[in-house]
């Protein structure tokens, strides 16, 4: 079945599980990287949103096996599991007054986001871009966020300084920093995947300290866009003290970076090699933040280039 095939089955099936008190919108979706996805928005009669579905990941698992019925039941249960999302007072897009607390940043590559940075305010930090978001709920089934862009601001006469101002402050609050080893991620993801069968005993055995303690992750509380604690006040500075050495800075995503005490032994070189070949083998493209080498230097309290300047991640 081509893709275009699979999107009318898609609608068609939807339409007839739901009714005609339902309408079905399909949509071209602008994402990181210059990515386009298809969403599908099931908008109940009378009310004003609704929760984006992206089917491109549906076709490929459809590819691989994945029966259509399936398929159908999973994109129900995720409209059910977010229907919240149609109770919310919309009305607060339209007062910046009561919006000035979800105001937060993330991270994006500047030059692979060309056409999408030219329509929001950014502020240049590296070879990247401080883009600014609302963080507008949370629940058991994610988060709601809403991109801010130009015509945000004009209808909210403020400004970029003002939502960076608003976004230093929101951001370590509404998104605290989350640093762990990285034996303590594969322990957490272990646990999540093996249930019952997890045995905390055999993963220490496993992971041993000499290998994964020099290696740290750092992303947000939701895990999501959580590269960008990288610019929380203090942060690095505190981590890099305790460490007593500079930090290397490894993009492995927007959602995370890798930190790695600086000595002696750290070739920028072969971790800049490692950081491109993962990016092009195992982050999706709209995941990919850079293929740079970052250091934080504790003499100049700042993230500097660990390295010549990398200009795109696409290619």
């Amino acid at each position: 079945m081509v893709y275009e095939t699979f999107q009318t089955k898609i609608a068609n099936t939807l339409q007839s599980h739901l009714g005609a008190d339902y309408q079905l919108i399909f949509q071209k979706v602008p994402k990181n990287n210059g990515i386009l996805l298809d969403g599908l928005c099931i908008i109940q009669k009378d009310r004003k949103a609704s929760p984006t579905i992206y089917l491109n990941s549906y076709y490929d698992r459809y590819q691989e096996g994945i029966p259509f019925h399936s398929i159908i039941k999973e994109i129900l249960q995720i409209y059910q599991d977010n229907s919240s999302v149609t109770n919310l007072d919309f009305s607060i897009l339209n007062d910046f007054s009561r919006l000035k607390e979800k105001v937060v940043y993330k991270l994006i590559h500047t030059a692979s986001n060309k056409r999408l940075l030219a329509d929001m305010p950014s502020v240049p930090f590296l070879d990247l871009s401080i883009v600014f978001y609302l963080f507008l709920e949370k629940n058991e089934s994610g988060q709601m966020t809403a991109l801010i862009h130009n015509d945000h601001m004009k209808a909210w006469d403020t400004s970029k300084d003002e939502l960076y101002r608003l976004a230093v402050t929101n951001t370590p609050a509404l998104l605290p920093a989350r640093l762990s080893t990285m034996a303590e991620v594969m322990k957490t993801i272990a646990r999540e995947h093996l249930g019952s069968d997890y045995r905390e005993e055999f993963l220490d055995s496993l992971l041993s300290p000499c290998a994964f303690s020099p290696l740290y992750v750092l992303s947000n509380s939701s895990g999501i866009s959580g590269a960008g604690a990288v610019l929380y006040p203090h942060l690095l500075k505190n981590f890099a003290d305790t460490m007593k050495a500079d930090l290397v800075i490894l993009p492995s995503s927007v959602h995370e970076v890798l930190l790695i005490p600086n000595d002696e032994h750290v070739s920028f070189d072969d971790l800049a090699d490692t950081v491109s070949h993962i990016n092009r083998a195992e982050v999706p493209v709209e995941d990919r933040l850079s293929d740079q080498i970052y250091l934080y230097s504790r003499e100049r309290d700042a993230v500097i280039f660990a390295g010549p300047p990398v200009s795109s991640i696409l290619s």
